[in-house]
Parts: C-alpha cells; structure tokens; sequence
C-alpha cells in the first residue's frame, strides 16, 4: 500500500497531491550536471534533492523509475576543452567519471537510467524533425530554431508573459531569427567542436532540446515529475516543455519540483561568482556523509546560507547519529521498559513528514528524539527485546528514507575528527596525528592507574589545549573527538 504524497508544483504554485500516471508508480526526472569540471557543493544539494525524492517514494511505497542524465555536449565542455587542448568528448567523458566519483561519496542510490547526450542523438534528430513538421521549428543555413511564438501556453511554468518578453529584449533580433525569444533546437557544426549528421547538415543539439528527447526516451511522453534547481525553472525548463508538448502533443511533465540556491551571503553559490566550494575538496577536508548531511538540513524548497556555523553544526549532527548508532550495535539486550508506543509512532509520523513535500528536517526531527531517549533511558541498563527491535526498525527506515545513517561507522567517526581537526586550523590541534593523540591518552590512563594525577592532569591539559575530547568507557575502552 503507497502513501500519498503531497508536492508543491511549480507549475501551479501549490502543493497538491501527486497522483501518477500509474498507481503505485512513479515516473521521476532530475536534470543532471553538465560535464564540464568538478561538480561544487551546490550542484551536491541538486543531487542530494533528486536521491532524497528518489528514496522517499520507495520507502512510501513506490515503484520509481528514476532518470538522471548527464549533460555531455555543451558550449562549456567545448570551450574548456579546447583551452586544455583535447576533443569535447574526451574531456566529458572524464568528467561524468569525476561526477560518478563524487555522487558515490554522497552516499546516493544509483539512478535506473542515467542517460547522456552523446548517446540520444537519433531521439533529438527526430524531436526537431517532428517539431519542423509541425510547424512549431524553421531551418535557417542548417540552424533549426523553436519558433515560440507558435506554442500558445508558453511562460505557463515560469508566468513569464510573452509580450513582455519580446519587449524586454535589448539587442536586435538578430537576422535569421523570426521573433528574438525564438531559441536554437540544432547548431551547425563548427570546426574542432563534436558533430552528427543530420537532415540539416552535420551539427550538434541545443541545450533545451536535450532533456526533452532523454526523458521522452525512458519514461515517454508524459511523466509524473521533473526535478532541477531553481534556476533552470526559465528558460532552460521553459524551453522544455514548450518543445516537448507542441511536439508529443500531450502534457509534459504533471508535477515541477525545484530546489533553492545554495548562497554565500547575499550570492548564490556559483562558478562564474568566483564563491565556489567543490564538492571534492569539501569531501578531502570533511568528508562526503557530512557534505550529504549539511545540504539535506534545510527543507529543498529554502534557500540555505552557507557558513561555518551551519557546517560545524552538520558535523555535529553525523557524529550524535553514529555514536547513537554504533551504541545501538552494542547494546545488550536488557529488562528496561519505557513506553514502546512511542516508538512505535515514530515511523508513521515520519512518513507523514517526508510525505508532506519532502520534509526531511521534520522527519528528523523525531528521529532526534529517538536518540534522545536511547542515550537517556539505556545509559546503564539495555532495554527489552521487543523495544530495542523497535528502535531498530526506525533506524532502519530513517537509514533508507534519508541516507543519513551509514554502517561504516568508524569510517564516518573518523571524518568527523578530521573535519573537527580542520575546525581547529592553526590552533594545537593541528600539531597532533591521530597516533600522537591515542599515544597522549594511553599514558594518561597509565598515570591514573599508578596514581600519578599530577602526570595524568597534565597529560589531559595538554589534550584539552588541543581541542581533544576523551571518553572513558565503562568497558575500560576509551574514544575521543573534537570540541
């Protein structure tokens, strides 16, 4: 049995029920990167969004077929490859291989069908073809251009007004354009760029062209939702739908979801802005769960200020879920009762949370109280069998819902102090490996057992100094962190 999920469409501006095409069924398409260079942090909330709804239908109940693409023939690509001096294609290539890499350490679900570019070349020839012959496309010295004034609803997803487009226009049209928003479906090839052959010579695609033809091939012509940034909504989305429905005849996409910038300040997050965090270098520094944890903790359809404040408190979060976690793996069972009914509440009041449009730090939210409780009530003392299956089921839904929970625990502990190292830039920290640390704490626990503490008080002013904090096991064991 499916839950019903409510989304916020942005081609209605509200949030409606989703209802698919196919009960039970969810077609999804999220526009991917384009291939051009190393993917920056938020291109890393683009891709966190995609897989959060991705794992919130299933997990709701859905059979989702999931299509991301990769944008692998562009100006960009060119233009870059041609500064580097090698072909457009092989440059991409790298790329999507670089992009892999990165969305591997963001803990994502791999797509159904990733899509590229290069590879629907014979389903973009014949969208243009279709829209020619429909009237809605003209050819001009082997340029094929959308005429837009042909598609009547055109600005319905972004309320652009037509008129005031073409008004608001300030360069001449330019000659072999019919109207000036008119836009380019086919470029004629130019020397050193990629090129196919097509009914207008050789040449390669517009930008706008590329999406309709990838998702048209994998999920047909009408799917139930269409994901991308905020930014894409006009004219890149636009430009989409007008090509898809005046050449498919029927509606495009039914639902629109569109996540907000990542800013830097007042800025959003961008290349051409110089304010850019790549996601490999974040992921070298701090590690990808919490790079994946930080872009996921503000609600998609919020813009999210990027601080230190706000990455410090990430760190937070991951190390409080693992510790939880990994205390969870060790408990004993015991004979400690609580009220196993609010625990059993959990999972479908976080249901509810992620099905009212994806609301991920609602759902949260109630796992936190989870671990609170968990950490309170079992400080001594494991709890019944019957309760500790409970907590563990919650677990294990929020683990598949969000991505949020991993089970390489000391792998992910193990970012957290280097990401609380790099927090301490040129404080004593920085002096002290991970050996000098473990090494400081064997001695200091010698210096008690022997009774030294003007040893031992030493030994732990030096690691406090450091930022260095030691928990002492009731085990004996012992594990630290960073203030």
């Amino acid at each position: 049995m499916v839950q019903e999920v409510k989304v916020f469409n942005n081609l209605t501006r509200s949030k409606e029920a989703l209802k698919p095409i196919s009960e039970g069924e969810v077609k999804f398409y999220s526009c991917g990167p384009t291939t051009y260079d190393f993917l920056h942090v938020g291109n890393g909330r683009a891709l966190v969004v995609g897989d959060l709804i991705h794992r919130i239908f299933e997990c709701l109940g859905y059979k989702v077929t999931f299509v991301r693409n990769f944008t692998d023939v562009d100006d960009q690509i060119i233009n870059r490859a041609n500064e580097l001096g090698v072909s457009a294609l092989e440059h991409s290539a790298r790329f999507v291989d670089e992009c892999i890499q990165d969305m591997d350490s963001l803990g994502m679900l791999p797509a159904d069908v990733t899509p590229k570019v290069s590879e629907t070349m014979p389903e973009i020839i014949s969208m243009v073809e279709t829209l020619i012959e429909k009237g809605f496309a003209y050819e001009v010295d082997g340029e094929v251009l959308y005429e837009v004034p042909k598609f009547k609803d055109y600005g319905k997803l972004s309320k652009k007004d037509l008129d005031s487009l073409q008004h608001g226009i300030r360069v001449e049209v330019e000659g072999h354009k019919k109207n000036p928003s008119d836009f380019v479906l086919w470029k004629p090839a130019k020397e050193g760029e990629p090129s196919w052959d097509s009914p207008w010579g050789k040449g390669r695609p517009g930008w706008h062209i590329e999406c309709s033809a990838m998702s048209k091939k994998f999920l047909g012509d009408t799917f139930d939702i269409h994901h991308g940034g905020i930014d894409l909504m006009f004219p890149h989305h636009e430009n989409e739908i007008a090509q898809s429905e005046a050449a498919n005849g029927c509606t495009f996409s039914n639902h629109w979801v569109h996540h907000e910038f990542i800013n830097f300040g007042n800025a959003k997050m961008s290349k051409s802005l110089g304010n850019v965090v790549t996601i490999r270098s974040f992921v070298e520094t701090y590690g990808g769960k919490i790079l994946r944890h930080l872009v996921s903790s503000v609600h998609y359809r919020s813009p999210m200020l990027w601080t230190q404040e706000v990455v410090d408190r990430a760190i937070n979060d991951v190390e409080r879920i693992h510790l939880f976690y990994k205390r969870l793996k060790e408990v004993k069972v015991g004979k400690k009762e609580i009220n196993i009914s609010e625990i059993n509440e959990l999972i479908p009041k976080m249901k509810d949370e992620l099905a009212n449009d994806f609301n991920l730090p609602g759902a949260l939210a109630s796992f936190f109280t989870m671990i609170r409780t968990f950490n309170r009530e079992f400080s001594t003392d494991g709890p019944t069998l019957e309760v500790l299956e409970a907590i563990r089921e919650v677990t294990s839904f929020t683990q598949a819902a969000t991505g949020l929970v991993h089970e390489d625990i000391e792998d992910i502990l193990g970012q957290v102090n280097m990401a609380r190292k790099a927090f301490q830039g040129d404080s004593g920290s920085e002096q002290l490996t991970d050996q000098d640390i473990d090494a400081l704490i064997i001695a200091r626990k010698e210096a008690r057992n022997t009774k030294d503490w003007a040893k031992a008080d030493e030994l732990r002013d030096k690691l406090s100094s450091a930022g260095v904090v030691v928990k002492d096991n009731p085990d004996g064991s012992y594990s630290w962190t960073f203030k």
